[in-house]
């Protein structure tokens, strides 16, 4: 008898895995691209300390997955 609950998290497959890879990819970029003004002003403000902390969660959580 399997009790292991198959969820994507801990087993995903690939279809998910692409379409969790892609929406972190655009997810990262629109936030640089705010954070940046379109790269007219400088990444690394003292501004923007809540997005980058955002932006090391969400990649932390894609390489968990």
């Amino acid at each position: 008898m399997n009790t292991k609950k198959n969820n994507f998290i801990e087993n995903p497959s690939l279809k998910t895995l692409i379409i969790f890879i892609i929406i972190w990819f655009v997810s990262i970029t629109l936030l640089i691209l705010s954070i940046t003004d379109l790269f007219t002003e400088n990444f690394f403000q003292k501004n923007y300390i809540m997005m980058y902390f955002l932006m090391v969660g969400s990649t932390l959580t894609i390489t968990k997955i």
